[in-house]
């Protein structure tokens, strides 16, 4: 992860030297050894004592203060948390989509079913109607040559 510029924001710091980091979009230069923000990462000028971008604590007093003051969480991960809620809202939401869009998939398959099972069955009656027919035709033949056989025979 490459730290932001405390000035700009912008995320092209280069190092100049081994104290020494400059941005690349607004050319501010940052001296000294640079402090990154346990929690979020932004590099903080030295003579700060909280981050401008979280509000973590940076210095070992700043540190014991905001850990008298307070419960225990750190403010970074009371940011987090509160977005959590959010962030879930948004997940059930979009789960939401995508069940109802595979409903409609199963619907569709469902309904493709019911029909193909629709002609199935024309198909089957088709037949059997054609095999009675073919039956009721062989029985009338043998019930002729039976008749014109005991009409002979006589």
């Amino acid at each position: 992860m490459t730290p932001a510029c405390p000035a700009c924001t912008a995320p092209d710091l280069v190092q100049l030297s081994k104290f020494e980091l400059q941005c690349s979009y607004c050319r501010s230069r940052f001296t000294g050894k640079p402090l990154l923000c346990p929690a979020c990462g932004w590099i903080n000028n030295n003579n700060e004592d909280v981050c401008p971008d979280c509000g973590e604590p940076l210095n070992i007093v700043a540190q014991v203060i905001s850990r008298q003051d307070r419960s225990g969480t750190p403010q970074w991960l009371s940011r987090v948390q509160s977005q959590a809620g959010e962030i879930k809202s948004q997940e059930e939401a979009a789960s939401q989509i995508r069940y109802e869009a595979l409903e409609e998939i199963d619907r569709r398959r469902i309904e493709a079913n019911r029909k193909d099972l629709e002609k199935q069955r024309e198909r089957d009656k088709g037949i059997l109607i054609g095999v009675v027919i073919i039956f009721v035709v062989v029985a009338l033949i043998l019930l002729a040559l039976f008749l014109i056989q005991g009409t002979s025979s006589v």
